[in-house]
């Protein structure tokens, strides 16, 4: 079925690039952009992470606060047991009032850390656990006054020392002020420690060596803490410190303090436990004050932290967004800078292609002058794309130019063409009839089969003028206004290819062809069936059916070729259904253009497929519009236009003649011969009489050859 092999054709892609314009100034802008917006959001998230440790500093400068509270309340308890296991027995009612202080100060540090999950300072209250078992041995006087003192002071210990790890900070404001209540913090135990501590001592009356040694220790503590809480503290709480320490209290306290530093011999010091508590008391609370106060500066600092990382937060996240949104802004500026111009030079181009070439051709093929080619919008412009604009113009008249040159060309060379055909045809219709003529005057068997030989080459080449004509998009001037037997326009097929006894025709439907398109369709089934010949090994035959089926006729030629490959097949069928040109393909594809035409023309629908076997389907289906349901009349050639020679007839179509025994035509005496004028007419033969005498040869001269020598024809 023509060539097997086909060339891909190329095609513009549409689609399939890798990016658009917007996509890679996208791109482009993307990559400085997310690393803007990577730093913007990474300081965010700093922020959020100081505003995150500020709110944590906060709450565990208020647990600091509530477990100091607890601390204050046990180093009194501390203190006024002290006393009481030194012999001051009036303490006890105050003792228990002060256990329950405690306890109720244990109590609202609990429900904190019920709220957050401190580990460290539940850590440091484990030494508080055992407190009630204290209290009862000092109740029932199981236990030393040292004992006890100890026991108190271990577990104020444990607890400090949680609360140092507890809130820490990067801002250096916060970081000294959470120091400075911490060391507050150690000289407030001090300074209790020793009020308890002598507070037993001078209920007693006078120092033992431990109890002074202890004093001693106890009291340098205190002055270290002190002198550490002035080194880290601001201003304003050192002040607060030292009116602290100026108060009557504290003087009372300084002179008691240095009357018990006297007594290291061990003699009796005098001192009222009640005195000494009350003065000592209150520069205990004194210092708590400035400890409370100190929290209160923590928390207002955290505060303004997070407050202040909040505002940076927000201010950050608006710049991200910001930069985003002028970005894309940008992008979208950019893009539509860049891309509505070229989206005009595209529009300006696809015009040219889809109107103003076409134009310019079909004015040329009129006869006409093409018209000037518009030019760009574009060139108003004063940038690059004013150039690239004045380029495509350049090239848009360029090309509507080399189209108006192509289509005066494709114009031409159709009329040459058609100029070509119909000589061509011309002179094979003369041609066909002085064959005809010397077929009627002749009687000699074997030169009668040398004009059948001459017969059908000339009809051969009949079809090949009529394929110039077809491609030059004319006409045939063969035409028939009766209908005719389809299986008629078969055989006429049939004896326009070279191997027509290789063509077996093995089913025929009886209908009707309209006239008007009983050449054509004849010419379009002669291509396919020279096309399966051709590609069909030289001892097979090829196969034709014929059926008629839903109101349309379906024609199948099969071929016992290779086949074709799948990339073939589909080129081909695209030729058969008149798709692509014959000017820029192989001269060996005309066959499948020329169908392709018919085709179209005729409203037929022809395609290929491979067959169950081996080889190629030719499919054929004659549309019911061509098909005419009853013969009302014998076809009568349409009139020929004087001086043309007679038409030759679709195809061979039977009618009754003699034969010898041979098979060969009886034949009536010649008439005396005299010169042949090719020119004169010679009157129309009906097809049924010319497919007879062409069959009826064939059978009788094959026989005759074969036949013996002795068995001579022998005539009537």
């Amino acid at each position: 079925m023509n060539p097997r092999h086909r060339a891909a054709p190329a095609r513009a892609r549409t689609g399939g690039t890798r990016g658009s314009i917007r996509t890679r100034m996208a791109v482009i802008l993307a990559v400085p952009t997310a690393a803007l917006v990577a730093l913007v959001l990474a300081a965010t998230l700093a922020q959020v992470r100081a505003a995150e440790r500020a709110a944590t500093v906060a709450d565990d400068v208020e647990l600091a606060l509530a477990a100091q509270e607890l601390i204050h309340s046990v180093q009194r308890e501390r203190g006024l047991t002290s006393g009481f296991m030194g012999g001051a027995t009036d303490y006890r009612p105050r003792v228990i009032a002060q256990r329950a202080a405690s306890d109720r100060a244990r109590t609202a540090l609990d429900r904190l850390l019920a709220r957050r999950d401190a580990r460290v300072v539940r850590d440091g209250l484990a030494g508080f656990d055992g407190l009630g078992e204290l209290r009862g041995s000092v109740d029932a006087g199981h236990a030393s006054r040292t004992a006890v003192l100890d026991r108190y002071t271990a577990a104020i210990a444990r607890l400090n020392t949680a609360l140092r790890g507890l809130a820490t900070s990067d801002d250096p404001q916060l970081a000294r002020g959470l120091d400075a209540l911490r060391t507050l913090g150690d000289a407030k135990e001090h300074m209790a420690l020793e009020r308890g501590h002598l507070n037993g001592v001078f209920a007693v009356g006078r120092f033992t060596a431990a109890d002074y040694r202890r004093f001693t220790e106890v009291r340098a503590r205190k002055l270290d803490a002190l002198e550490r809480f002035r080194a880290v503290a601001t201003p304003v709480r050192r002040d607060a410190l030292d009116a602290a320490l100026r108060t009557g209290a504290a003087s009372t306290a300084a002179a008691l303090e240095e009357r018990a530093l006297e007594g290291a011999a061990g003699r009796r010091l005098g001192v009222s436990p009640p005195q000494w508590w009350a003065a000592m008391t209150t520069v205990v609370d004194d210092l708590r004050t400035v400890q409370l106060g100190i929290g209160a500066d923590v928390r207002h600092r955290a505060a303004d932290l997070r407050a202040a990382a909040r505002v940076r937060q927000a201010v950050y996240g608006a710049g991200a967004l910001l930069v985003l949104v002028v970005a894309i802004l940008l992008w979208l500026y950019t893009a539509r800078s860049i891309v509505r111009p070229l989206r005009t030079l595209a529009a300006e181009a696809r015009d040219v292609a889809e109107r103003t070439l076409p134009a310019a051709v079909e004015a040329v093929q009129s006869g006409e002058r093409a018209g000037p080619v518009e030019p760009s919008r574009l060139l108003t412009r004063r940038d690059e794309f004013a150039e690239v604009a004045g380029a495509l113009d350049a090239v848009r008249r360029t090309a509507v130019e080399l189209a108006s040159e192509q289509a005066v060309l494709r114009r031409n060379s159709a009329e040459s063409l058609a100029n070509l055909g119909h000589r061509n045809q011309n002179l094979v219709r003369r041609q066909l009839g002085f064959i005809t003529t010397l077929e009627r005057d002749e009687t000699d068997p074997g030169a009668l089969a040398n004009l059948f030989e001459l017969d059908h080459l000339a009809t051969r080449m009949r079809r090949n003028a009529e394929s110039l004509l077809v491609l030059a998009g004319r006409h045939a001037p063969r035409r028939w206004s009766g209908p005719i037997p389809i299986g008629d326009v078969l055989r006429s097929a049939f004896a326009e290819v070279e191997e027509y006894r290789r063509v077996t025709l093995r089913r025929t439907d009886d209908a009707y062809l309209a006239g008007t398109a009983a050449a054509e369709v004849a010419h379009l089934l002669a291509e396919l069936v020279e096309n399966a010949l051709t590609f069909s090994p030289p001892d097979r035959e090829v196969e034709v059916q014929a059926r008629l089926a839903d109101g349309e006729y379906h024609i199948a030629i099969v071929d016992q070729g290779v086949g074709m490959d799948p990339e073939a097949l589909a080129a081909a069928n695209e030729r058969l259904r008149g798709e692509g040109g014959h000017l820029v393909e192989s001269a060996r594809r005309l066959g499948h253009h020329v169908v392709g035409r018919l085709a179209a023309r005729l409203g037929v629908r022809v395609w290929l497929h491979d067959s169950p076997l081996t080889g190629v389907t030719a499919r054929v289906v004659l549309p019911a519009s061509l098909l005419v349901e009853e013969r009302a009349a014998e076809p009568v050639p349409e009139p020929v236009p004087a001086g043309a020679p007679p038409e030759r007839p679709v195809g061979p179509v039977v009618t009754p003649v003699t034969t010898t025994r041979n098979g060969l035509v009886k034949r009536t005496p010649a008439a005396p011969r005299r010169p042949v004028r090719p020119e004169r007419a010679v009157p129309p033969r009906d097809p049924a009489e010319v497919r007879s005498v062409l069959e009826t040869f064939r059978s009788g001269v094959h026989r005759a050859r074969s036949a013996d020598p002795e068995n001579e024809e022998t005539s009537p």
